[in-house]
């Protein structure tokens, strides 16, 4: 019990246990996942235990060079540790980090481990795509062309509004874009450019009223933590400000932007980032 509350407050006091607790079972999965590079003090062959090998390399990627060299060879091992720690890939076997088929399994299953696949990989639409799919701020990763595809980050953005700070300047800062990603996530609206943040904040203000629709008012305007997110005040709020700045910038009432993601998207074989999302409905000016 004493040495159980040990490791578990620092993994590395095992290397002051009794032998027979370090062969312990128990105390070395408690000690691992305090800290991976505890494994090193195991004994009676815990280190090549599949479970206690990934609970530490889970916690401490680097935990990889106290375990046999075939772990980085082992594909059903470094997705197990992928889940929890993306940081996994990185201590695979070259070959694997240059398989396509291993690292679209990888990026499903933690889409920051598109950090550790070979570059051609962080290049390939489909992949990256995947990436962004599970995880928005994997677009930090991707290569300049696709950083630079609206399509690819109309997908980050999707699933994570600040993933959206990783795309071009260029694509912040399209009006169709913002629209699109303004419609999904509100939180984008931090990352999109200067210009165009300067219309939304002037547009929600336009809408402030001390008494709104059924005596709601709306409660404050922040351009920095995205009001577009939720309500605004009254239910349909959202909607009138990005039917106005539609009008604002002068846009259609369909846009091919949505269309191209995602067809994109199922062509590659993987399901469309926008699958599922609400349809914006532009009122023509």
């Amino acid at each position: 019990e004493v040495v159980l509350k040990a490791v578990h407050q620092n993994g590395l006091a095992l290397q002051f246990a009794h032998p027979r607790l370090q062969a312990d079972r128990e105390v070395v999965l408690r000690a691992v996942r305090q800290n991976g590079d505890a494994i090193q003090y195991s004994l009676k062959g815990l280190a090549g235990d599949f479970n206690v090998a990934v609970e530490a390399v889970s916690r401490t990627a680097a935990a990889m060079r106290h375990l046999h060299p075939a772990a980085r060879k082992d594909r059903q091992f470094i997705l197990a540790a992928v889940v929890g720690n993306h940081r996994a890939l990185g201590e695979a076997a070259p070959a694997l980090k240059q398989d396509k088929a291993f690292v679209l399994e990888a990026v499903s299953r933690h889409g920051l481990a598109l950090a550790h696949a070979a570059a051609p990989l962080r290049a390939d639409r489909e992949v990256v795509l995947r990436a962004v799919a599970e995880h928005g701020h994997a677009l930090q990763y991707a290569s300049a062309e696709l950083r630079d595809d609206p399509e690819v980050a109309l997908a980050a953005a999707t699933e994570r509004g600040h993933g959206l700070q990783h795309a071009t300047l260029r694509v912040r800062s399209d009006p169709n874009f913002a629209m699109e990603a303004l419609a999904r996530n509100g939180t984008v609206l931090q990352h999109i450019s200067e210009a165009l943040r300067a219309d939304v904040t002037e547009t929600m203000l336009l809408q402030v009223k001390p008494h709104g629709p059924k005596a709601h008012a709306v409660p404050y305007c922040d351009p920095k933590w995205a009001p577009l997110d939720g309500l605004m005040g009254a239910e349909g709020d959202s909607e009138l400000v990005l039917d106005c700045l539609a009008r604002r910038w002068k846009l259609s009432k369909g846009s091919g932007l949505r269309r191209s993601a995602s067809d994109a998207a199922l062509s590659s074989g993987g399901q469309s980032p926008l699958s599922g999302a609400a349809r914006l409905v532009v009122t023509p000016s």
